[in-house]
């Protein structure tokens, strides 16, 4: 008679399917905002490589006083950097090979231009057919949060597209279409 009159314990199937629901809710609203903060990261860590390239390229110019020719091939090293102004260059985090780079010249380059494939991953600036060197040419960070902006606001050179965006605009999400880049000097 005492085993009838004591009750069960355990959760019922209604409580469980809640608990399942509000587990579903949170993960659906953590997973996006992590996979954001991913590509903000890496967005943050090309800018910092471009950064260290950059200060080898000046240390490279003050010593040659020329920049270094473009690699032979895309995705080569930049010729001349490695070891002496820096240990190893690194790799774009959005396309896993090196940095393009670009100069104006490759008999006495004066100006250079780093660019990464940016979130979208694919290249979508290429200074080589549509970046004019004299009007175009910028120092300093482009696309991104902190990158140049034009006279009217506007990310700086956003309209240099060779294939579906331009420069980086994180207004337009962390998968915009669009390429990070760093010029000089």
């Amino acid at each position: 008679m005492k085993k009838l009159l004591r009750k069960k314990k355990g959760f019922t199937l209604i409580e469980l399917l809640i608990v399942v629901a509000i587990i579903g809710i949170i993960a659906g609203i953590a997973i996006p905002n992590f996979l954001g903060a991913r590509s903000k990261a890496r967005v943050t860590r090309a800018f910092a490589d471009m950064r260290a390239i950059a200060d080898a390229l000046e240390m490279y110019y003050v010593d040659n006083t020329t920049y270094p020719a473009e690699p032979a091939n895309e995705g080569d090293p930049i010729p001349g950097l490695s070891p002496t102004y820096m240990t190893s260059q690194p790799n774009d985090p959005f396309s896993g090979a090196v940095y393009r780079y670009y100069n104006n010249d490759d008999d006495a380059p004066t100006a250079w231009l780093l660019v990464s494939n940016g979130p979208d991953g694919s290249p979508d600036v290429d200074a080589t057919g549509n970046f004019d060197w004299e009007t175009d040419r910028i120092a300093g960070q482009l696309g991104g949060p902190d990158g140049a902006r034009d006279a009217n606001g506007d990310l700086y050179g956003y309209n240099l597209e060779a294939g579906d965006g331009g420069w980086y605009d994180p207004a337009s999400g962390t998968t915009s279409p669009g390429d990070l880049g760093r010029g000089g000097p």
